[in-house]
């Protein structure tokens, strides 16, 4: 099932376009070179991080379903300067935790990206390094910010929490009208109004262990 693969932006549902697509979402790039494919040899012409995203740029989102803390309310205590780790605790997740948590899934990503022969030993482990040294330092720094917002920020946090053929499936459209209608600014709920379907008919078409979160998401600017 495909995740968030358009031009721009992300929990899990069971949880943007910087770089060619944050994360690779403007197209979802091939693994391998045309040449290459039959051998399993990784495509070094395109660049690490769009064969693999381990989510270093949405530490926030990630974090945010992790202490059970909306990403409004994370995003409005890290400006008063407080960290990540301090907010976990407060939640009565230890930094330990909290570090499992989070790179977990992006060092299960490593390991799946190595397996299917996207990337190689060496750059594997230069992604494992990446992404102990990166979310440790962000868990600890006062006041950290993920370097996407806006439109991108949104799009991302999408990316993380639903799945794009299930949100286009409940509006009744495809994955690349979603995308086209996310670009011109529109929200869920406008995109469902305009398909005459109630926000609550969309939700409900959706994981009902998101409901809260997606009332909240849809009708976000």
């Amino acid at each position: 099932m495909k995740k968030w693969t358009g031009k721009v932006m992300a929990c899990t549902v069971a949880a943007a376009v910087l770089f060619g697509g944050i994360g690779g979402l403007a197209t979802a790039p091939k693994a391998f070179a045309s040449g290459d494919a039959k051998k399993g040899v990784p495509d070094a012409s395109i660049p690490l991080h769009n064969r693999v995203d381990v989510g270093l740029n949405s530490i926030v989102i990630q974090a945010s379903g992790v202490i059970n803390l909306s990403l409004d309310n994370l995003n409005a205590e890290l400006k008063k300067g407080k960290s990540i780790s301090d907010l976990a605790r407060t939640s009565g997740i230890s930094r330990s935790d909290l570090i499992t948590k989070l790179t977990n899934p992006a060092l299960e990503k490593v390991e799946n990206a190595l397996n299917q022969k996207k990337i190689t030993e060496e750059e594997a482990k230069q992604l494992r390094e990446e992404i102990k040294d990166k979310y440790s330092t962000a868990i600890d720094k006062s006041g950290y910010q993920d370097k996407l917002s806006g439109k991108y920020s949104k799009k991302l946090e999408l990316k993380t929490n639903v799945e794009e053929v299930g949100v286009a499936k409940a509006l009744g459209i495809t994955e690349n009208e979603l995308d086209a209608a996310f670009s011109r600014g529109k929200t869920i709920a406008e995109i469902a109004k305009e398909k005459g379907l109630t926000e609550d008919q969309v939700i409900t078409s959706l994981k009902d262990n998101l409901n809260v979160y997606l009332k909240a998401f849809i009708n976000r600017k």
